[in-house]
């Protein structure tokens, strides 16, 4: 993420890869993860698809992190 938000780089993350990953946490962890980091991993899903800047994107997910440390 810190990739995307920190604009271009010689790494080449596309909003594809990160919906796909995005998705495939949600589906592998949603009935263990706390309603609030769901909540932030789906407004990540959602700011990617619709074309958010990747600091959006990353705020969202960072956000999802912190709630998981809390618990």
């Amino acid at each position: 993420m810190d990739a995307v938000s920190d604009g271009p780089t010689d790494q080449e993350i596309t909003p594809s890869d990160i919906a796909e990953a995005v998705r495939d946490a949600i589906e592998s962890a949603a009935e263990e993860l706390p309603p609030q980091a769901l909540r932030y991993l789906d407004e990540a899903l959602d700011a990617v698809s619709d074309g958010m800047p990747g600091d959006y994107v990353a705020m969202s997910l960072y956000a999802a992190l912190g709630v998981l440390g809390e618990g």
